[in-house]
């Protein structure tokens, strides 16, 4: 098990410019009738440390072109929780466009369930996006926090391999199974290129003067898809471009792609959010 602390948390927060104020120890108090009474892990950081954890237990599922990561998010996880991965026997599933295995996975924090879920390797890109209509050579050439069409967001990052290795860091994970200067090895993490979204939805939100002290949100789930062979060739100073946007009218359902090198995203996702009061109203 490991024991999650606040350095982690601002770790992570800090390595994929995540300033959610749930997570920050400074500040987290001026939420609106925050229930946590303390910071929270984000929760990329959560699937960062699943992904690792997988890794490193050498996963029963072989490598395919893309690595699938669906979340359902249960109860937080805080400093001071001791963290342990579940995961369940391999299975394959055959499909119109190819071949899935799947393992079925739950994580506890301090032995409530944090979240739960699966990791799939597919052959094909199993989450589509309505943000596919725009290609990497049209938002290349716009500027970054570009509002297109209203309410598509375009957020430009850089592949960094400092800020992918504390990254790493700050979910336990063995940061040479990733990158060696000593081996002229550089393979970022899945989740670093993924959690990057985190920043572009919370700088989508300030663009549209949502008021996240105010009205904030909480991950409900996370469907993620990331293109392995993609990853395979990313190199520190990589440029990626990301653009999200709502799917249909939900404010709080967001569909989130990125390119960096290919005509093809290396990933697609949906992310699904709540508010807060929400959460209160149902607890209540």
């Amino acid at each position: 098990m490991h024991t999650l602390t606040q350095l982690h948390i601002d770790i992570a927060r800090n390595a994929t410019d995540d300033f959610n104020l749930f997570h920050d120890p400074m500040r987290w108090q001026r939420i609106s009738c925050n229930p946590f009474r303390g910071t929270i892990a984000l929760g990329f950081q959560l699937g960062l440390y699943v992904e690792a954890q997988i890794n490193q237990s050498t996963s029963a599922i072989e490598q395919r072109q893309y690595s699938v990561y669906e979340f359902t998010f249960v109860n937080p996880a805080k400093v001071g929780d001791e963290l342990n991965l579940v995961v369940k026997r391999a299975r394959v599933a055959q499909t119109e466009k190819g071949e899935q295995q799947s393992q079925r996975l739950i994580l506890k924090a301090s032995g409530k369930t944090c979240l739960m879920g699966f990791y799939r390797q597919s052959d094909y890109l199993s989450v589509t996006s309505s943000l596919l209509k725009y290609s990497k050579d049209q938002i290349s050439k716009m500027a970054d926090r570009t509002l297109i069409d209203g309410n598509v967001f375009l957020k430009r990052k850089w592949m960094i391999v400092g800020n992918a290795k504390n990254y790493l860091l700050s979910a336990f994970a063995d940061q040479t199974r990733y990158i060696d200067e000593f081996a002229d090895k550089v393979r970022f993490p899945q989740f670093y290129p993924l959690s990057l979204m985190s920043s572009a939805m919370l700088e989508r939100a300030q663009a549209l003067n949502y008021d996240l002290i105010q009205n904030p949100m909480i991950y409900v789930s996370q469907n993620l898809c990331i293109d392995n062979e993609q990853l395979d060739k990313l190199k520190s100073n990589d440029c990626l471009n990301m653009l999200v946007a709502p799917v249909e009218s939900d404010s709080g359902h967001l569909t989130c792609a990125g390119w960096v090198n290919n005509d093809s995203p290396l990933f697609c996702a949906e992310v699904k959010l709540m508010p807060l009061s929400d959460m209160l109203d149902k607890n209540s």
